[in-house]
């Protein structure tokens, strides 16, 4: 028994991280969130643009997972048939509206686009005297995309991925899945911006045509929108 517990664990940990991986990235509508905000950003700057989304999602992901372990079994199956789709509806409304606050936001940022950042390090000396009015949108931004995250990790579409944590019969492991769930999506989001930004600057760079994260950016930022009206359609038709 005590040498099948470090494998029980393993198994736990390493499931959750792999099923909050997977789910963070490969949701078409987290990447529409996430691209106007890391395209032509430096590797650091968009991890952490990821790593904020991830946890909003993580944390949100977490409280779902444990409302979900305590009502199991205690909801009649009249109330789990009528108030779970009535709270999906509106967290589907909300995920959309965000969507389209986070395209919005992402073109007024690329309408102020800063090209030094793709410009070779000997032109980099000109964003220290933006470094204010750059705070203050990098606060804007963080806030959006948390917030998209957290009402993400509210979706009826995530719901699947967590239910492995229904399976266990005690909080320990339980709170073990879900937040290696939540580590899981931190790190694979935070890995995907960077290589989104970070690969999106070295194409400006290689190219010799600083504007083309500008594009790109405006591009999914656009896309954002789409998704984020589609999203608000679908929910409340």
């Amino acid at each position: 028994m005590v040498t099948g517990l470090p494998l029980v664990a393993f198994s736990t940990i390493s499931g959750g991280m792999l099923a909050g991986s997977l789910h963070a990235v490969t949701g078409p509508d987290h990447l529409a969130a996430l691209l106007p905000r890391c395209i032509g950003k430096r590797w650091y700057q968009a991890m952490r643009i990821g790593a904020v989304w991830g946890l909003g999602h993580g944390i949100s992901a977490i409280i779902m997972g444990m409302v979900a372990f305590f009502l199991k079994g205690r909801l009649s199956t009249y109330s789990h048939n009528t108030l779970i789709p009535k709270l999906s509806l509106y967290t589907e409304v909300l995920i959309g509206v965000s969507l389209i606050i986070i395209g919005l936001l992402g073109l007024k940022e690329a309408a102020h686009f800063d090209v030094s950042a793709v410009m070779p390090l000997e032109a980099e000396g000109s964003i220290a005297g933006s470094a204010a009015s750059g705070a203050a949108k990098k606060k804007a931004t963080g806030k959006a995309v948390f917030l998209n995250g957290l009402l993400h990790g509210f979706s009826w579409d995530g719901t699947p991925t967590l239910a492995p944590a229904l399976a266990f019969d005690s909080w320990l492991p339980v709170m073990t899945f879900l937040c290696s769930y939540g580590l899981g999506t931190m790190l694979s989001m935070s890995t995907a911006t960077s290589l989104i930004g970070e690969g999106t600057v070295k194409v400006g760079q290689a190219l010799d045509k600083p504007n083309i994260p500008k594009k790109l950016a405006q591009g999914s930022s656009v896309v954002a929108i789409l998704v984020g009206l589609v999203w608000t359609v679908k929910a409340l038709v």
